[in-house]
């Protein structure tokens, strides 16, 4: 294994260590129905808007022995309905790959699936961490879905590393064309998203990147970059959100500022600056899951919130009736034109690390508007998808209770998981896109 590689390994495993389950005595973790219920999700799925006939693609490394036992568990405890999987793995097989926890992949398809019910899903196993990037190249290349989404990240640095970047970023630039929606978890790097250090010991981050550093896919300005919020109930049943103290965010320092990256708080530094939006990522507030026949039951992290906002869009992307494609400039310009479609984040701040064993201190801040901790904020679904799909008719919410009885209904539409296992060769264009 060369140095870059091992190197990529501790930075995924660093990105994706939130997933191990948190026992604090005060961690409160979310059921599928608390985040439905959070996000404004009801309305869409009580309307008949479940992601049926969309295709979500999630790309990761490889799966787990258990993988399809703990799907049909986490169904069965959260009456969802089987999931419909299809599986390609188009630069061979993953064999003994642990360069990333492969529960990564379970709790993507949970909540991508808690979201969307009748969505289907289609797991891109590219093998190895350094193959991510090609993920999404996979799929605007073939078409091969409507929304696709990755949690962990890749990073290269050094001589070359602009050109690796900016050569993903223009294949990313076909999935305009394709109508093809990208989406990305922003990581859990805090405010020094840009350049880690210290792997082997743990003991932080350098506060100012170098130059020649560069984070993908989440930077990319064709990429949702998702970010972590703290999403607290309050005892009358309704939520509040902080920005969460790992929520990766800052500018890139290679990419410059897109045209649609306008609006109230966007720093007008002329780079691409991320998230774009966030959703729950705290450890104080994980997500429920299952994996490894029910052995981790809690997870957290912006791994769990980019799938979240994945399910969310392909129940809205029903609702339109076609693609919604690249989301950003839409999002940007929701924020002018009707701000209630987003949970404006205004308290909480992402640590920034140092490198030393100094303890963190504060560095961006949640603030009204755009921020680099939350982005615009959390999002209202119900009132995004009146927007995305004006011609759509989303009822009100009668009932939380009433939602679960719907998605009970439709568990009893599908009684398998359908597992289509396809295996893809690598074209030229492939073949060049991994070996950069």
């Amino acid at each position: 294994m060369t140095s870059r590689l091992l190197t990529i390994v501790v930075i995924c495993m660093i990105g994706l260590m939130l997933l191990v389950p948190i026992r604090a005595a005060s961690v409160v973790p979310l059921t599928p129905d608390d985040l439905r219920a959070a996000y404004d999700v009801n309305p869409l799925l009580q309307s008949g808007y479940t992601g049926k006939g969309v295709t979500v693609a999630i790309v990761n490394t490889g799966i787990d022995p258990t993988f399809y036992a703990d799907i049909k568990e986490f169904n069965s405890k959260y009456a969802l309905p089987d999931s419909v999987i299809s599986v390609v793995q188009p630069y061979g097989p993953s064999g003994t790959d642990q360069e990333t926890p492969k529960s990564e992949t379970t709790a993507d398809v949970d909540f991508v699936h808690a979201m969307a019910p009748e969505a289907n899903i289609l797991l891109v196993l590219v093998g190895s961490v350094d193959r991510l990037v090609s993920g999404f190249s996979y799929v605007i290349d073939h078409n091969a879905a409507d929304i696709a989404v990755v949690s962990p990240s890749d990073w290269e640095w050094g001589s070359g590393a602009d050109d690796w970047a900016q050569s993903y970023n223009n294949e990313y630039a076909n999935s305009v064309t394709k109508k093809i929606t990208l989406i990305a978890a922003s990581n859990d790097f805090g405010s020094n998203n840009t350049y880690p250090d210290d792997f082997y010991t743990g003991t932080g981050f350098y506060a100012n990147y170098l130059p020649n550093a560069y984070m993908m896919p989440q930077y990319s300005p064709y990429v949702t970059a998702v970010g972590g919020t703290a999403l607290l109930r309050q005892p009358n049943d309704t939520y509040s959100e902080n920005g969460w103290s790992q929520s990766g965010g800052g500018p890139s320092n290679l990419f410059p500022e897109p045209s649609w990256q306008v609006g109230n708080g966007v720093p007008q530094n002329h780079r691409r600056n991320i998230p774009d939006i966030a959703l729950d990522a705290s450890c104080q507030t994980p997500y429920k899951y299952d994996w490894n026949s029910d052995t981790y039951t809690w997870f957290c992290g912006t791994s769990g919130a980019a799938p979240t906002f994945a399910g969310i869009i392909a129940d809205i992307e029903q609702a339109t009736g076609g693609r919604l494609g690249f989301l950003n400039p839409t999002l940007y310009s929701l924020a002018s034109s009707d701000p209630s479609v987003y949970r404006d984040v205004i308290s909480g701040c992402s640590l920034l690390q140092s490198s030393t064993n100094a303890p963190p201190t504060t560095g961006y801040c949640a603030r009204a508007g755009w921020d680099f901790v939350t982005g615009w904020g959390s999002v209202d679904a119900s009132k995004l998808g009146k927007e995305l799909a004006p011609n759509a008719t989303v009822v009100p919410e009668f009932s939380s209770v009433s939602a679960t009885v719907m998605v009970s209904t439709l568990a009893l539409l599908a009684v398998t998981v359908v597992v289509r296992r396809r295996q893809r060769s690598l074209s030229s264009t492939q073949r060049k896109a991994a070996s950069l």
